[in-house]
């Protein structure tokens, strides 16, 4: 654990050296506390239906999640790690592939335009650190309800069809308990999504936080 720990302070505090503005770190941290409190508070409340805050706090988590894909897609336009079929397979994911824009009630922005990148590599090597810390989590870090204190079987995501399938995932948990009970939700889908905003919680408030200075 403490190589590891070595190793992802070190690749947090390349955040530093990146332009980006402070704020938008603070909202990162911001965002994924809130999802972990918001997810933490589904586990332990018998409700019918979920809370107008409880809403709005993951109708922000998901715009988040928007951010962290299209940092997904940017970072593949220069990697050199993907196989010809892969980068097929995404494309056309991808480009044809809109139906998950109809499940999740969305519409493009007008005339199709798609927004400039801005923080979303930031955001999305932020997730990418997160799915690798999250089988190694501590003990005393993990609270989902479970035998044992432990997420060693969630597998680490390694090719990029594997990473946009765990992002695609993470939406698809994160939209679905804006309007449906917990108990309702696919329990593996539902605790690795926890299992993702707890090992962010975990990163962000053991190394980001310090580096601000917050």
């Amino acid at each position: 654990m403490t190589h590891m720990g070595i190793t992802v302070k070190r690749m947090m505090a390349g955040l530093t050296d990146l332009n980006v503005p402070r704020q938008a770190l603070r909202e990162l941290i911001r965002i994924v506390k809130e999802t972990r409190q918001v997810l933490g508070a589904m586990l332990v409340e018998a409700e019918v239906r979920p809370r107008a805050h409880r809403l709005g706090r993951l109708a922000q988590t998901l715009e988040h999640l928007g951010d962290v894909r299209e940092g997904f897609l940017l970072s593949q336009r220069t990697s050199p790690h993907a196989s010809l079929s892969e980068l097929r397979a995404l494309v056309q994911h991808i480009l044809l592939d809109w139906n998950w824009l109809d499940d999740f009630n969305l519409t493009l922005t007008p005339g199709g335009q798609i927004e400039l990148p801005d923080q979303q590599l930031v955001f999305y090597n932020h997730a990418l650190v997160a799915l690798a810390v999250l089988p190694r989590l501590p003990a005393d870090a993990v609270t989902f309800p479970q035998r044992r204190p432990t997420y060693g079987d969630v597998r680490v995501p390694a090719l990029p069809g594997e990473k946009l399938a765990r992002i695609e995932e993470l939406e698809v948990v994160i939209y679905q308990a804006n309007v449906r009970p917990v108990s309702t939700l696919t329990y593996d889908a539902f605790r690795r999504t926890y299992a993702f905003f707890e090992a962010s919680t975990w990163l962000v408030s053991r190394y980001l936080e310090p580096l601000l200075g917050d």
